[in-house]
């Protein structure tokens, strides 16, 4: 089974998911932010139709490892998923994985001002390799 990521955002949710073995994220695509009613419907078809059996949401602690107002309504986006769908959700620390999905796009000659939504699944993508390569050492110990 695979594991699906989110990057909650203002307006866009970004997603990628992992290969059937767990090692590597892929990114997926881009939800628009209509309402956590539309998020949990959509969740619900991508978690039948991709076979995902766990959820890893990005967390957006501030610089200090503090929570912050979006900290908060991430969280109540998590629990408000955690009501109506019956999956596992981990959270992983999404600081800098804006930045690094920028730069990404940068470094291919990509402006990111105009690629918005492929910045998202980029970010999604770092949050679940992350988390991959984090439970991947752990198990490995």
């Amino acid at each position: 089974m695979r594991i699906l990521a989110l990057d909650i955002g203002e307006k866009r949710i970004g997603l990628a998911v992992s290969d059937e073995l767990r090692l590597f994220a892929h990114p997926l695509e881009t939800l628009k932010w209509r309402g956590i009613d539309n998020l949990i419907d959509s969740l619900k078809t991508i978690i039948e139709t991709k076979k995902i059996s766990e959820l890893v949401i990005g967390i957006p602690y501030t610089l200090n490892s503090l929570k912050s107002r979006k900290t908060e309504e991430v969280l109540k986006i998590k629990q408000k998923i955690l009501d109506n769908i019956n999956i596992i959700i981990h959270e992983e620390d999404e600081r800098y994985t804006t930045k690094l999905a920028e730069q990404a796009l940068i470094n291919v000659g990509k402006k990111p001002s105009k690629n918005r939504n492929i910045i998202d699944q980029i970010a999604a993508t770092y949050i679940l390799q992350s988390y991959l390569d984090r439970t991947k050492r752990v198990n490995n110990e």
